[in-house]
């Protein structure tokens, strides 16, 4: 499998400068300061790899920034064909969602009214059944006081409510319309209306806003829950 280091040319010169930075790393893991003197020397080697570090780089910028300008170049220049497209899939996306979104408020509505429907239609077959019932009670005492005539009237003006009595269930509600290529899915997210009122375990320190006061503060930073220290930044010259 042939790589991109394979078709790569380093000079001499470049050679030299790679081989001679790795000889840096053995010497600073052997380094322990005990003295002024070692300190110093610590010091002047830092400045060597710091050097060596710039001359690397400008080593690789003379390769690599005329790649670097051309690279960009090419993206300039099929930018503005990406970003119309994609705007216009964008929009294009959002017509869609709205149009589902208004197909599934449709069918949730349609849905809201079968259930209200079907919820009417069953109690008005329980009021039927309970005057049914009502009748056939009725019926009986008429029966008991041996008004006969009664009583079989009251009992035909039961059946014929009960045999008039049916079940209508409500039509269902039609299934939103598929589009053929798409599909859709949602994805439920949050946004905060009134932040003093989120919960505290919802809620995440703000760590660079409290290293920014401890900068401003050094020693003398206090907020409950936080520890603030200071770390030895070194810098040389």
């Amino acid at each position: 499998m042939s790589t991109a280091l394979e078709t790569i040319t380093l000079t001499p010169e470049a050679q030299e400068l790679i081989a001679f930075a790795h000889t840096f790393l053995g010497t600073a893991q052997a380094v322990k300061i005990t003295s002024p003197e070692e300190a110093q020397a610590a010091v002047d080697q830092t400045r060597q790899i710091k050097e060596c570090g710039k001359a690397i780089e400008e080593a690789r910028k003379e390769k690599t920034k005329p790649l670097d300008d051309e690279k960009k170049a090419w993206m300039d220049a099929f930018r503005p064909a990406t970003e119309v497209l994609d705007k216009a899939e964008g929009l294009l996306k959002n017509a869609i969602s709205a149009w589902n979104l208004e197909q599934r408020r449709i069918a949730q509505e349609a849905e809201a009214l079968r259930r209200k429907l079907e919820q009417e239609e069953q109690a008005r077959l329980a009021k039927e059944q309970k005057d049914a019932e009502a009748l056939l009670e009725k019926a009986d005492e008429a029966a008991a006081s041996g008004d006969i005539a009664a009583a079989e009237a009251l009992e035909n003006q039961a059946m014929a409510i009960q045999e008039s009595t049916s079940y209508v269930p409500a039509t269902p509600a039609p299934a939103p319309t598929k589009i053929k290529g798409a599909s859709s899915r949602q994805v439920w997210k949050c946004r905060i209306v009134d932040p003093s009122r989120v919960p505290r375990q919802w809620c995440a320190p703000d760590e660079k806003a409290l290293d920014a006061y401890a900068k401003a503060m050094k020693d003398k930073a206090e907020v409950e829950g936080c520890e603030f220290y200071a770390e030895e930044s070194v810098s040389i010259r």
